[in-house]
């Protein structure tokens, strides 16, 4: 760091592969925060062609030589950050340029148990830039698990917009790499055990869904990475049937979208079990019952066409984040 520089508040990692059109812009907003004095981090997970992009004195790349997948691109830009502060945008979305600001104050503010990590609200946009949704944060406080305040409501949903001290998730180990879905799941089950989760009212994120690769449209991460989470905090899960039944339903989709009817049913079977008052929790149960050639295409159908900008309406929908659900360079 040059002798006549401000500290660094805070370090933006945008781990990335093979999408240079989407980074372009995830960058551009990470550099065009509000608050000036920032480390950005862009983590090339062996992109064919390496990653390039235009010099800026608060940008940094690394690459890693063959792709390790985004926890490991993440846990590399946490052990490379200088700031006290340090957030993860995937690189096919964008901050809003007030993310850090806002961060920053929910924080200074929150009279949680400390330390003290920010979450904060988001928007969906579908490929021609209209809001599809709005998703506030949630408020947890720090505790053992398996937690008695409930963090459901979108919990681990959105969780790109954590905004945390860096020190805990280094102490905390950063990102399993052997979870490749689900991660951010995991991450915040594990983080609310040590660090109180404040929620900052404003939308700071803006998630894009588009035509492009995505880890969460790919069944076999998402399974693999669901059997890992939830075997891993089954106890808090059992303690939750509210956040235990929509995982189930999102585990669900997973498998109508691989194909496999069976464990459809008994994953969406077991959600309305656990989470009866679930909204659409029936409606979806019924809809997995016709199988994937049915309710699968149906789902399949939604995606494309919440990316192409027309979302079609009926009774059956799939769970709450299933479309757009997925973590960094997913």
């Amino acid at each position: 760091m040059s002798a006549n520089r401000p500290p660094v508040v805070a370090t933006i990692v945008i781990p990335t592969r093979d999408r240079p059109g989407l980074l372009e812009r995830a960058v551009a907003s990470a550099l065009a925060q509000t608050v000036h004095d920032l480390q950005v981090i862009v983590v090339d997970d062996g992109s064919t062609p390496p990653v390039q992009l235009p010099p800026d004195p608060r940008l940094e790349l690394v690459r890693n030589p063959h792709p390790l997948g985004a926890s490991a691109a993440r846990n590399l830009g946490l052990t490379l950050a200088t700031g006290p502060w340090i957030t993860f945008p995937d690189d096919d979305d964008e901050l809003l340029p007030t993310m850090v600001q806002v961060s920053l104050d929910a924080a200074q503010g929150s009279t949680l148990p400390g330390p003290v990590a920010v979450l904060s609200g988001v928007e969906v946009l579908d490929a021609t830039g209209q809001v599809l949704e709005t998703r506030p944060a949630t408020t947890v406080t720090r505790q053992p698990p398996p937690y008695s305040q409930a963090p459901d409501d979108g919990f681990a949903q959105d969780a790109n917009t954590l905004f945390a001290p860096t020190q805990v998730l280094r102490a905390l180990g950063g990102w399993d790499p052997t979870i490749k879905g689900w991660e951010m799941d995991d991450l915040l089950l594990r983080l609310v055990a040590h660090c109180s989760l404040q929620a900052a009212p404003q939308r700071t994120y803006r998630r894009h869904r588009h035509l492009g690769p995505r880890k969460s449209t790919q069944a076999a991460p998402m399974l693999e990475g669901a059997r890992l989470v939830l075997g891993r905090h089954r106890h808090i899960y059992q303690a939750h049937p509210r956040l235990y039944g929509r995982q189930l339903a999102i585990l669900a989709t997973s498998y109508l979208r691989d194909g496999r009817w069976w464990p459809a049913i008994g994953a969406m079977t077991t959600s309305l079990r656990v989470d009866p008052g679930r909204p659409k929790a029936l409606a979806q149960w019924l809809g997995t019952l016709t199988g994937p050639w049915l309710y699968g295409t149906y789902l399949n159908t939604r995606t494309h066409h919440s990316q192409h900008g027309a979302v079609p309406s009926g009774a059956l929908q799939p769970p709450e984040g299933t479309v757009a659900r997925g973590p960094g360079s997913d």
